[in-house]
């Protein structure tokens, strides 16, 4: 045990915890609120200086603190004291889901400037306040806790957080500081929380936290887990199937309805919310374990600051406990002054804060955008003022005013967030910061059901208030929508341009918030209406479960009382509009006009009219694949049980894992965070790799699973009832590259080179009369990595049309093309593609298995072969060090601040993103121009196909069969120029593009 009273000489001296010790690890940034809302419960004069600087929860603080060192918790003494905080809320999960706590709430007002003095409370006490870009003080936690009991060392988490439930186990418990009566979410004051506390809160034990919480999701940080499913009624289902994948793999086998169907609907849900709520406890810390070793602080130092901060109570006791005269110890300066103290923006003090150092941002004076957002803040939102249209005379006047003005934000209110299924409930107009209004057209009767405005008596919603007619409003809209002299401004207006679409209205001209977000900050964020609004305007817009509910009391929007959808509704295009206002002079002031008005903006139209189209599909045949699938897991089934001598559900990790590392003792063991042993795909394929038969039937047998659920059972459920089509929903601004996503359902990931991949692909088919064609760009990339970097060999090779692979295994093996070995032709296509994502020795090695040395001598090879590529890739390397971004040849810019990370494995993967980012960017790019293009071709060569599909470097078009011939060398032509006239390419580019009666024949 270390003596917090040794003399007052001594240095902090770091040292590795063993057995013995305890290690104390402090959710800091739990602690920092739970301080200030107790500090609320306390007179003024406890909570701000005489200056007026809050300080209530800081002094609170300080105590706990003071406490710890001298006292310990629960009789235990700290050895070692960790107080941990999160850096920001862009922590990775906002990558993974933008969303992610994405409904919470801002720090009060005057909590804020006392952030940076709780980090300098723990530095006066001798700490370090540990805080690390890209994760959560959570991480943090389970990481330091799992290092901590490695060492032997005993760990105490000082938090209530559920979160963190998940982490114990055998030598790691948590503590909750907090005073008062035990209730559900939070333990008595002096209580440890160990096993049997989390089973009576979860209801499983911690090993099975994760998996429940996948299931429940949680709405405080926004983790979507599965509609209808609570924390008992998960803990009920992982109890019974043992584990999320395995629950999610047997879902179809439940027997009430409702949950099944809504398992199978929301599995994608689940699993991403099992990532969102995982805790990553390898995480490269920045601050070593052993530097946390309890030691005296300075105490002239800690006397000081707790003087300057007026605690004193604590100061004197301290001063007393570390023998110094407080009377002669000045106070410190503090670092937050009491006039900065409600206008800081410190990105310490606001908990939250991205930093870029684009230079593209400094192309326009940062108070010329600074401006932009003050004109917009200047207006109070005011919901009360917005207007609920009820006669055609109001409407006349807001139609007049706008077109008057020639711009107006325009948003649709519907009952389904399907476009092509949803009925339009109302439409929200703003023509001015703080001037919109609201059209009511299909509010109903509330819901008796736990409708959130329900009532005994069930009133009808739009009581006192008279609806307009659908038809009328929109015959009068639709001059409006439709006149080229007014701009008409939408968020996210892919979507309200198909629902109008629907009516008949071709809306244009249009210009849409989040795709001007997209084209200026692509990688620095989420793109979504709240938060722009939170980071541009400063407000936090009323969310749509405020009005609508959630859970089993979430009504459709036509069910909501008029005058709560107005102030939604309406709310909504002011926004809108204020962020248009802020957004659209950084569009030309930072250079970015081009990409906006050629790749962005033209989309959203050309990808609704795609949405609108759709695709036909086989069903008969997608049942018998399904079943033809059926037969091959259970023969795998039992392929599987034979090789493991023993039946077991072969969609369990948990038991798989036993199987694999427990009975067989197969090398590569290694456990999650929960304990189990890790059968994730990367494991079980370095198992196949080394000649291990049943690691590959687990992976035979999970893919074949996935495409039986993924598409052969869901794709039926989503045929349109009246078109009789499936049409799948694009999004443009989800991804930093500009490469375009899928859902609903997501077409963009059935796989192209394995037979069950193709049989699927033969069940989208053409109508009767028509063929489907594939338009296929070949080796794109490489093509523009040959461009970019200007690699002369491989120019010669496609300008001559030469196989490519050949050519480079010739001229890293000397091997004559003619005749050539397939194996060294496949090699190099390895290499090839592999270059282009950054690949390493270790992953060549394991691609074609062979030795890492020997994949590194191939890898070094190539670059001698190709000098420009290893210049291209250093580069590229050098310039997002130094900016934070990369540039497509067409200007699109690929923010990645994470390349700033103290992380050193994750700069290299930021790194490995940045190479391949701008020739990935420029085929997206690529792609969207061809699109653009492609209609008009048409239609002016008097052609009647139709363009359905984007997948990544393909497009799928139905053609008449009569208009074959003339179509393909069109759509061909189209594409390999649509680089022109923005980039003249230094190789040709190449479209392969066939017809056939199903998509698998036309590729």
């Amino acid at each position: 045990m270390s003596d917090v009273s040794t003399p007052a000489s001594s240095a902090p001296v770091p040292r590795q915890p063993g057995a013995g010790d305890h290690v104390f690890l402090v959710d800091g940034s739990s602690f920092v609120f739970r301080a200030y809302f107790q500090s609320m419960n306390q007179d003024r004069k406890y909570n701000y200086r005489s200056d007026g600087l809050p300080t209530g929860a800081v002094r609170l603080f300080c105590t706990k603190v003071f406490q710890f060192l001298r006292e310990g918790a629960v009789g235990i003494r700290p050895t070692h004291l960790a107080i941990i905080f999160d850096k920001s809320e862009q922590s990775f999960r906002k990558e993974l889901y933008p969303a992610y706590k994405a409904n919470r709430p801002p720090p009060p007002e005057d909590l804020v400037p006392q952030f940076p003095l709780m980090r300098e409370a723990v530095r006066a006490f001798g700490l370090t306040p540990v805080e690390q870009e890209r994760y959560e003080a959570d991480d943090l936690i389970a990481t330091y806790a799992r290092q901590a009991t490695e060492t032997g060392a005993e760990v105490l988490i000082v938090s209530a957080d559920k979160d963190l439930m998940q982490l114990i186990r055998p030598g790691v418990v948590m503590y909750d500081p907090a005073s008062g009566t035990q209730s559900k979410g939070s333990f008595r004051a002096e209580r440890l929380i160990g096993e049997d506390e989390v089973v009576a809160y979860f209801g499983v034990p911690p090993r099975q936290v994760v998996d429940v919480q996948s299931l429940a999701g949680d709405s405080t940080d926004n983790v979507p887990g599965v509609p209808g499913i609570g924390i008992k009624t998960a803990a009920q289902l992982i109890t019974e199937y043992g584990d999320l994948d395995s629950l999610l793999a047997s879902a179809a086998e439940i027997r009430q309805p409702k949950r099944r169907e809504t398992l199978i609907t929301n599995a994608d849900n689940a699993r991403v919310s099992r990532e969102l709520v995982r805790l990553v406890d390898d995480v490269d810390v920045v601050v070593p374990l052993a530097n946390f070793a309890v030691h005296q602080p300075d105490a002239e130092h800690l006397v000081s600051f707790l003087k300057s901060m007026e605690f004193t109570t604590i100061t004197r006791r301290a001063a007393e406990v570390y023998g110094v005269d407080a009377e002669a110890v000045a106070p410190a300066a503090t670092p937050v002054a009491a006039t900065d103290a409600l206008s800081s923006d410190n990105s310490s003090a606001n908990e939250s804060s991205v930093s870029s150092s684009n230079e593209a941002s400094e192309a326009v004076p940062e108070a010329v955008a600074a401006r932009a957002a003050k004109a917009q803040r200047a207006v109070p939102f005011d919901t009360s003022t917005y207007e609920t249209v009820s006669t055609y005379e109001a409407l006349d006047a807001w139609i007049k005013r706008a077109t008057e003005l020639g711009v107006v934000a325009v948003d649709t209110e519907t009952d389904s967030l399907d476009a092509m299924a949803a009925n339009l409930v109302g439409i929200s107009l703003a023509t001015a910061p703080g001037v919109a209004c609201y059209i009511p057209l299909r509010h109903g009767t509330a819901d008796k059901q736990g409708g959130l405005f329900a009532d005994d008596e069930a009133p009808a919603a739009d009581a006192g208030v008279a609806q307009l007619s659908p038809d009328d409003v929109l015959a009068r809209l639709k001059p409006l929508l439709t006149d080229a002299g007014v701009l008409k401004v939408g968020q996210n207006f892919k979507y309200d341009w198909l629902l109008f679409a629907r009516h008949g209205i071709d809306v244009f001209p249009y210009d849409d918030t989040m795709l001007l977000s997209y084209a200026l900050d692509a990688g620095l964020g989420g793109h979504g209406m709240d938060a722009l609004s939170e980071k541009h305007l400063g407000h936090k817009p009323i969310s749509f479960t405020d009005v609508a509910g959630k859970g089993r009391n979430a009504v459709t929007f036509d069910k909501v009382a008029i005058d709560k959808a107005t102030a939604y509704a309406a709310e909504d295009a002011d926004v809108t509009l204020r962020l248009w206002h802020v957004l659209k002079p950084r569009i030309v002031g930072e250079g970015m006009a081009t990409v906006y008005e050629t790749l962005e903006r033209p989309m959203a139209a050309v990808l609704a009219r795609m949405e609108q189209r759709g695709i036909a599909i086989d069903s008969a045949l997608l049942s018998r694949l399904s079943g033809e699938f059926a037969q091959r897991l259970g023969g795998l089934e039992a392929e599987i049980h034979d090789l493991a001598g023993e039946s077991f559900n072969v969609g369990s990790p948990k038991q798989l894992g036993e199987i694999l590392f427990g009975r067989m003792g197969l090398p590569g063991a290694k456990k999650t965070a929960t304990g189990q042993w890790a059968t994730g795909a990367g494991v079980l394929e370095d198992l196949a790799e080394q000649g291990h038969e049943l690691p590959a039937r687990i992976l035979d047998w999970r893919q074949l699973s996935k495409l039986r659920s993924t598409y052969t059972d869901a794709l039926p459920g989503f045929i349109n009832p009246e078109t009789r089509r499936v049409h799948t929903s694009f999004a443009l601004a989800s991804t930093t590259t500009g490469r375009l996503a899928s859902s609903d359902p997501n077409l963009q990931n059935i796989p192209i080179r394995t037979e069950e991949g193709r049989k699927i692909r033969q069940a989208f088919v053409a109508e009767p009369g028509w063929k489907l064609v594939s338009a296929d760009y070949s080796q794109i990339e490489l093509r523009l990595l040959a461009h970019v970097a200007d690699i002369p060999q491989l120019r010669r090779a496609f300008e001559d049309g030469i196989d490519i692979h050949a050519m480079t295994a010739s001229e890293m093996f000397g091997v004559p093309v003619e005749g050539m070995d397939p194996m060294i032709r496949r090699r190099a296509k390895a290499i090839n593609f592999g270059i282009i994502y950054g690949i390493s020795a270790f992953g060549l090695a394991n691609q074609l298995g062979i030795g890492r040395e020997e994949a590194g001598i191939y890898i070094r090879r190539y670059f001698e072969r190709f000098p420009g590529i290893r210049d291209y890739m250093d580069e590229t390397k050098q310039f997002v060090r130094e900016h934070g971004y990369v540039k497509t040849v067409f200007g699109r810019v690929c923010h990645y601040p994470q390349i700033h990370s103290k992380n050193a494995s994750e700069r290299a993967f930021v790194e490995r993103q940045s190479i391949n980012a701008p020739l990935q960017g420029a085929a997206a790019d690529i792609i969207r121009r061809a699109m653009v293009r492609m209609e008009p071709a048409l239609e002016k060569a008097g052609l009647s196909a139709r363009m359905l599909l984007q997948v990544h470097d393909e497009l799928v078009f139905e053609v008449r069969d009569d208009e074959i011939e003339a179509t393909l060398p069109l759509i061909r032509n189209v594409m390999e120029q649509s680089p022109l006239p923005a980039v003249e390419l230094k190789v040709p580019l190449a479209v392969e593009a066939r017809a056939a009666s199903d998509w698998d024949g036309a590729h």
